[in-house]
């Protein structure tokens, strides 16, 4: 299950000391917060869907891929269909750039997509293999393994 509005906007205010915290969030949930100084955010939309209505972030990266795991030997023919429009390593290079040129003040990047499970969790994931930052694992079990490996890759 995704974290409520409440459960996020608690983890915003009382980041861990030491470290930069990474949350996937559905688009539902990132609608709704506040923009924090200390808050950057990562927007990914399906190429089909109008951009999310996230506004006033500062450090703001928006991105539009099709949630496909071009890894998974078992794929679907509608998903097949969809890699095309999947996540590239331009994306991934973009989102590494974007986490690189962060500002100091920048204590957590929330990444948000429709649900919050699939390319948002395969981001965090890999924010944290790549960049230490810390994430609830047990909250990123159904991540696009695409994503985290295309990330990890682009890093090399």
């Amino acid at each position: 299950m995704g974290q409520t509005l409440k459960e996020v906007i608690d983890l915003l205010y009382k980041p861990p000391p030491g470290a930069r915290q990474a949350i996937a969030v559905s688009r539902r949930v990132a609608e709704q917060l506040p923009p924090l100084s200390t808050v950057a955010m990562i927007s990914i939309t399906a190429p089909e869907r109008a951009p999310a209505e996230v506004h006033g972030f500062v450090q703001l990266l928006r991105l539009s891929f099709a949630d496909v795991d071009f890894l998974n030997t078992e794929i679907s023919a509608r998903a097949k269909a969809k890699i095309k429009d999947g996540f590239t390593s331009q994306q991934a290079k973009d989102i590494h750039a974007f986490v690189q040129a962060l500002a100091p003040a920048i204590r957590t990047v929330v990444v948000h997509c429709e649900g919050g499970y699939s390319r948002s969790s395969g981001v965090v994931l890999a924010l944290h293999n790549v960049y230490g930052f810390a994430v609830n694992a047990s909250s990123l079990n159904q991540a696009n393994r695409s994503v985290v490996t295309t990330m990890e890759a682009s890093k090399r």
